[in-house]
């Protein structure tokens, strides 16, 4: 009875956590923009361009669990295509309301624990479709700068600084997971590290089981890395399927653009600026890169929105590509946390039988 009760205590703090969150999240969105100017904003959007974006974002997200079902399938874990696109939707949700998007991997590799797979192995799908993304990202911005430097120019005027300095803590994240991979003694001494913290903080209980753990969780996490090395060919795919992520989220803004009626600009000098803004932005440590997408919207696009339509363009930009991650993946927490509750109930149900027997 107590355990069942316990059950349920938890079950609503953890739901209203993430109601709280969400509301808190939706209440600040609201109070950055006056509500008349975002319904003119949606209203003057072209529906079929405006579908155009939305579709972006949704092949954007069907991405982000693709590619970890397609890890799990190289490393023989069966996982099915479902469950990875609901845990992506559970880490964007959590990426877009943590600072410098810190929580979203820890609660992918919690959630994909609870339905069997090992943390080492999820931690390595999780680090090489980071890797990916970070280079495919950075890969396509250096390109698209070579293909049009005076576009950037023009447009970033004192500000390439900025960006600059974008391409340099991107490139040093991406040193970092080769760091991770390639040195197990380098991690090793990092886990160790918050273990002994934890355990002075009496927050771990149990300092050899838990580096014993960690011991074990790391072999599976090199182990697993190693393999894929082994095969470069599933890397190349990977990355490729990471590159058509990036370009779907890149995209976004020019349906926007012709959406709101304008078709000055071409396709690649919207991608550009996009690219640009988005690698310019990532170091912000504030949830969701805030301020600096936004202020960085009217440096970057200033020369491509008039001024009547900016606001509106930069709001059904934002709305697509960073509320409707909180939107989805709001709902994705919730039907995890169902799940996770009937797991939960099964094995109880399961453990009651074996007891009885």
């Amino acid at each position: 009875m107590k355990s069942s009760s316990k059950q349920m205590l938890k079950k609503a703090l953890n739901i209203l956590f993430i109601v709280g969150t969400f509301v808190v999240v939706v209440y600040f969105a609201l109070k950055s923009g006056d509500i008349e100017q975002i319904i003119v904003a949606l209203r003057s959007m072209n529906p079929i361009w405006f579908f155009g974006a939305i579709l972006c974002f949704f092949i954007y997200a069907f991405f982000e669990g693709f590619i970890t079902f397609a890890f799990f399938r190289f490393q023989k874990i069966p996982i099915s295509l479902n469950v990875n696109i609901l845990v992506g939707l559970i880490g964007m949700y959590y990426s877009s309301i943590t600072p410098a998007a810190t929580g979203g991997q820890p609660i992918q590799v919690y959630s994909l624990k609870k339905r069997g797979v090992p943390t080492g192995i999820s931690s390595s799908a999780l680090a090489v479709k980071f890797f990916c993304w970070q280079c495919a990202l950075l890969i396509l911005g250096g390109t698209l700068w070579c293909i049009n430097p005076q576009l950037i120019r023009d447009n970033m005027q004192g500000g390439i600084w900025f960006l600059a300095i974008g391409f340099v803590v991107n490139a040093l994240t991406v040193v970092l997971v080769i760091l991770l991979a390639i040195s197990r003694n380098f991690v090793r001494a990092i886990v160790i590290f918050f273990v002994n913290i934890g355990a002075k903080l009496r927050i771990v209980k149990d300092k050899a089981g838990t580096s014993s753990k960690a011991d074990a969780a790391l072999d599976e996490f090199h182990a697993s890395v190693f393999l894929l090395t082994k095969h470069p060919l599933q890397f190349i795919i990977l990355f490729v399927l990471s590159l058509m992520e990036v370009f779907a989220l890149m995209s976004a803004i020019y349906f926007v653009y012709r959406g709101l009626g304008l078709n000055t600009h071409r396709y690649i000098d919207l991608l550009t600026m996009q690219t640009m803004l988005h690698i310019a932005a990532s170091f912000t440590p504030l949830p969701g890169a805030s301020g600096a997408q936004e202020g960085g919207f009217y440096l970057f696009f200033g020369s491509f929105f008039p001024e009547h339509l900016i606001f509106a363009g930069m709001f059904v930009w934002r709305f697509v590509t960073y509320y409707m991650s909180i939107i989805f993946g709001f709902i994705a927490v919730l039907i995890d946390n169902s799940q996770r509750s009937k797991i939960n109930y099964k094995k109880i149900k399961s453990q009651k039988r074996r007891e009885e027997d």
